[in-house]
């Protein structure tokens, strides 16, 4: 797919980071956008930057508060999209949302632990069962999922667990190179792509202690650990 003008694109984790910024650059090249993410207030700045785009008049732009990992909010969001962007079908599926957090099954909690996996893998399963059907009415769709270097490599050093995080990333990874072969034979006009960033210059750390623990100060552990990563 290489004219993204007057199509329609699904953004998950669309407040900040990489997100924000598929939102800038496909509202850039004319391409409707409807994007989620927990924070509305993330989501009116990422809105804000997208006007300085001075998009075409007409193209739609909605924001959408949902959890990735509850298909309950998922399917919700699909919903809104359909009612606001006034379509019942979409040509590109961005699942980018995701947390960091959970590294150890000895010493972060059990639900810090699956918190982390659920947001990392879940958002990006439920993202395609949720929004499949609407790629498959378009004549043409393209799914982007979001992996990370720790799909490849399950370790961010040898003094931190990254257990939590880097085992969603590789289901992440192994479950697009699965849907690749799946919708050549079932939906060929879809396809598949996996990204897998190194570190990115976003508010990962931030945003993920505000959703694991209401809170974005980070504790002098864990400042500690950044600082030996380089971070």
């Amino acid at each position: 797919m290489k004219e993204f003008s007057g199509k329609i694109a699904v953004i998950t984790g669309g407040g900040t980071g990489m997100g924000r910024e598929l939102a800038r650059q496909l509202v850039a090249q004319g391409c409707n956008v409807a994007m989620c993410s927990l924070s509305a207030d993330a989501m009116a700045e990422t809105m804000r930057l997208c006007e300085l785009e001075r998009p075409p008049q007409g193209l739609r732009v909605t924001t959408h508060v949902a959890d990735v990992s509850i298909e309950d909010q998922l399917k919700r969001f699909r919903d809104e999209l359909t009612e606001q962007q006034q379509t019942h079908k979409i040509h590109l599926l961005f699942n980018n949302a995701g947390i960091s957090g959970g590294g150890s099954l000895f010493t972060n909690t059990r639900e810090q632990w699956e918190r982390t996996f659920n947001i990392c893998w879940s958002g990006v399963y439920l993202g395609v069962r949720t929004f499949l059907p609407m790629l498959m009415k378009a004549n043409e769709g393209h799914i982007v999922n979001t992996s990370s270097i720790n799909g490849f490599w399950a370790a961010i050093g040898t003094t931190a667990p990254h257990t939590g995080y880097s085992s969603a990333k590789f289901a992440v990874k192994g479950f697009t190179e699965a849907l690749i072969n799946d919708l050549r034979l079932n939906a060929p006009h879809i396809k598949c792509s996996v990204v897998m960033p190194g570190m990115v210059g976003t508010s990962i750390v931030s945003n993920s202690r505000r959703v694991q623990t209401g809170s974005d100060r980070l504790s002098n552990d864990e400042i500690a650990r950044l600082r030996k990563l380089g971070v």
